[in-house]
């Protein structure tokens, strides 16, 4: 028997009470659910309902927290995992209410109204022009595109500093050309921050013995995020119209992961590990009990992007799944495990490794310890 309790968590851990009113010694389960932990500082402000969860009790407060009557004009692109009909009458209502979060704001969203700007630290090193290379024609065509597009939504502009780097394309897995910087040499007179992300086993463990996940994903996440105006010039890019600098943060810094997944720490204080993850702009809500429970939880969620200013992509989010992937696993009810598609390309390889030198077989440990775990589930 667990007694409510106020405690101080130092170190990842809080005590809490606990009595055995048995004859014998007891053994909690493995992820066993103790309880509910709410933070008592006035800035952590966690939505929350008492009493038993039902459709017609979350329904309700629902109402109590805004507009659910009006629909979205992207309705049709929400994606739900569970076949209950309430699950997709909960999660339509709450995303009414939270309508400011997926609105179409175009190429570039609104940046973060948090007070957030990502630095670049050079020290005393002296600003670095680097030559423009030359290129076909047909790619030339796609940055000017790309130049426009980010022009128009007010990513860049037009720039006039000493400082200058390299356009680069990038070809997705999917055939499309990303725009990309060359900040190799900004990078390497760039004071490094080594602000920790979350590792990615520890993240999938957290997620053992959950039953609804609930995947978000931002709206040009990066982008979100301004650029401190006394570094946008070393930002600058050089294309054959002219010199541009970043008015957002661009991809390639070799700080910018550590600027956004600081800033989604904050944004998420207190609900991550207990009933959300967060890696850079990927965040799932996972919830041990049915949908009514995952909406409630997934309201805190929603509520905290909302304050801290942030848009979300409606069509790459996908609400109440009882499995999904997430940074290349699948995650289900019956725990984590590695995608097929990756399990297939390492056996593959093992085959191939051992026609060429059969004798490998002392390193293959070594190739694969990082995926022993998930290969052993």
């Amino acid at each position: 028997m667990l007694a409510a309790t106020v405690t101080t968590a130092r170190n990842g851990r809080a005590w809490g009470p606990a009595i055995n009113t048995g004859c014998t010694s007891a053994r909690l389960p493995n992820k066993k659910e103790l309880g509910t932990w709410v933070p008592v500082n006035d800035d952590m402000e966690i939505l929350s309902m008492s009493g038993e969860l039902d459709a017609s009790r979350v329904g309700q407060w629902i109402d109590d927290l805004g507009d659910s009557a009006t629909p979205l004009d992207d309705e049709n692109e929400v994606q739900i995992g569970v076949e209950e009909p309430q699950a997709r009458v909960l999660v339509t209502k709450l995303l009414r209410v939270y309508r400011k979060l997926t609105r179409n704001v175009g190429d570039c969203p609104p940046a973060t109204a948090l007070d957030v700007h990502h630095h670049i630290d050079t020290g005393n090193s002296a600003p670095n022009m680097l030559k423009r290379r030359r290129q076909a024609q047909m790619k030339d065509q796609i940055v000017d595109e790309n130049v426009t597009k980010m022009l128009g939504a007010g990513v860049i502009e037009e720039g006039n500093g000493a400082w200058g780097f390299p356009v680069l394309l990038v070809r997705k897995k999917d055939g499309e050309v990303r725009f990309c910087v060359d900040y190799r040499a900004l990078n390497k007179v760039m004071k490094k921050d080594v602000y920790p992300l979350s590792r990615i086993d520890e993240t999938l463990e957290a997620l053992g013995g959950a039953l609804l996940f609930t995947t978000l994903d931002l709206r040009a996440g990066y982008w979100q995020i301004r650029v401190a105006p006394e570094d946008q010039d070393k930002t600058a890019f050089m294309t054959r119209r002219g010199l541009y600098t970043f008015v957002r943060m661009p991809f390639g810094l070799t700080n910018a992961p550590s600027t956004f997944q600081r800033m989604m720490n904050g944004v998420l204080r207190g609900l991550t590990w207990v009933t959300c993850l967060v890696y850079l702009d990927d965040i799932v809500v996972f919830t041990r009990g049915g949908i009514e429970r995952d909406v409630v939880e997934l309201a805190n969620v929603l509520e905290r992007l909302s304050q801290a200013g942030l848009t979300l992509k409606l069509k790459k989010c996908q609400f109440a799944a009882k499995s999904m992937e997430y940074l290349g696993h699948e995650l289900s009810c019956d725990g984590v495990r590695p995608l097929p598609r990756l399990i297939s390309a390492v056996q593959s390889f093992h085959d191939q490794l051992m026609r060429w030198k059969p004798n490998a077989l002392c390193i293959w440990p070594g190739i694969t310890g990082a995926l022993w775990r998930a290969l052993g589930r």
